[in-house]
């Protein structure tokens, strides 16, 4: 099997890039991320920015260059920054801004990474892509209320996949 992991940086995708290193029957694993990744043993580290669609066009061309992946995570989500985006207590803390950045990573990013990767990917053979959500993204389920800078772009991914 050959693996791609895209938000190795954040929690949930190093767990998912340590496993599949950790799997005889993985024989690589790409970790992609905006922030640099350790990269022991069968682990490839790229970089990647989701609001870059160039540099997830070259990072499925690097990727595909070694043969098609069979599996495809996208673990990727952006919710604060160090830049000063936080969650909302409120409506009236909205912004244009605010909305643009998390738009064009919870939703816009994923829908690029499927463009760039689906078509690298075996046609004849298993293969999955897959795409981790929210919950808060979920219609359904808006009991909590509030953040919806953060919750509107997380429903847009689910509908895509």
């Amino acid at each position: 099997m050959r693996a791609v992991i895209i938000g190795a940086s954040g929690g949930i995708g190093a767990a998912l890039v340590e496993q599949l290193a950790a799997r005889a029957d993985c024989e690589q694993v790409y970790a992609l991320s905006r922030k640099a990744v350790s990269n022991p043993g069968k682990v490839k580290a790229l970089s990647i920015d989701l609001e870059q669609e160039d540099s997830i066009a070259e990072a499925a061309k690097i990727v595909s260059k070694d043969g098609p992946p069979d599996l495809v995570i996208v673990a990727t989500g952006i919710l604060s920054d160090e830049a000063g985006l936080a969650p909302e207590k409120s409506y009236r803390q909205q912004t244009p801004e605010a909305f643009k950045k998390v738009f064009a990573v919870n939703t816009i990013g994923p829908a690029l990474i499927a463009k760039h990767f689906l078509p690298i990917m075996p046609r004849k053979e298993r293969a999955v892509f897959a795409a981790i959500s929210a919950r808060v993204g979920l219609t359904s389920d808006n009991r909590i209320g509030c953040w919806p800078t953060y919750r509107s772009p997380k429903s847009p991914p689910n509908m895509l996949i």
